[in-house]
């Protein structure tokens, strides 16, 4: 049977361990610094996006009335906007994320076993990890789904112009 990661690591050379440790550590703030990034540009983009989003479908019930070709077009573009938004808070809105360090209780399996401080630290470079990998799938999710609002975006937008360029076309004379 194959040793578990912390079983590893508890024969790994105490210096190497604290070094493994100080980059997990690190890799673990470096993630909360991206992931911090990432949710300061979801959020910014989804407050754009609804912005964006109220105002064309605004624009388009005032139009309806005089022009309801364009107003629909309008309302429809401004629906492709609020999926655009959807996409948005989904990647911004609160994940699971795991920090550095660890409750001072769940130390006390550790004492009343008399766990040697290199094996427990063997035992917290694997919990590390597993968050790492943790934090990272979530951090994908987000990811995704702020390119999904992207790309809505870029759609609507594409599909938008051109309709209004057909709309257009159809209400000038041509020579």
């Amino acid at each position: 049977m194959e040793k578990t990661l912390a079983e590893t690591l508890k024969d790994a050379d105490p210096d190497l361990l604290d070094e493994i440790l100080r980059e997990a550590e690190s890799r673990l703030g470096a993630q909360l610094t991206t992931a911090i990034a990432a949710d300061t540009r979801a959020m910014t983009f989804l407050g754009f996006i609804s912005a964006v989003a109220v105002a064309t479908i605004g624009a388009g019930l005032a139009t309806y009335s005089d022009k309801p070709n364009l107003g629909t077009l309008a309302m429809f573009v401004g629906i492709g906007f609020i999926v655009s938004a959807f996409f948005a808070f989904e990647a911004a809105r609160p994940i699971d994320f795991d920090l550095i360090g660890n409750d001072p209780a769940s130390w006390k399996k550790d004492i009343r076993d008399c766990v040697s401080l290199h094996d427990a630290k063997a035992e917290q470079v694997a919990f590390y990890d597993e968050m790492l990998k943790s934090n990272r799938k979530a951090m994908e999710e987000s990811a995704h789904n702020l390119k999904r609002a992207a790309d809505g975006t870029i759609g609507t937008i594409a599909i938008g112009g051109i309709f209004a360029i057909l709309y257009i076309g159809s209400v000038i004379p041509q020579p």
